[in-house]
């Protein structure tokens, strides 16, 4: 298992997760008030969110969340994007186009 920033370049998941955090409703059964928290921090440390869904797994490279990325931007996440170092992986085991 890696974190999203490998082989030189930033990989983001391409598309949400079934119970990513920014979808509506609290899929992930969160206290009120944890995700403006997460996103809080995030954006302090200029940094991202990482996806749950490949967070300590062996079988599963970290990624950055989905939704996180559409609705923030980082300084990092912007210079991978323009100098073309950010990759949009596959959602683990569903999102193989």
């Amino acid at each position: 298992m890696s974190g999203p920033w490998r082989d030189e370049r930033v990989h983001v998941l391409r598309s949400m997760c079934d119970t990513c955090i920014f979808r509506p409703g609290n899929r992930m059964h969160l206290k009120p008030g944890r995700v403006e928290r997460m996103v809080a921090e995030a954006l302090r440390l200029d940094s991202a969110i990482t996806c749950h869904e490949t967070q300590r797994r062996d079988d599963v490279d970290e990624a950055v969340c989905a939704g996180f990325d559409a609705r923030y931007s980082t300084l990092p996440l912007r210079l991978a994007r323009v100098l073309g170092y950010l990759v949009r992986d596959p959602k683990p085991g569903k999102d193989t186009a």
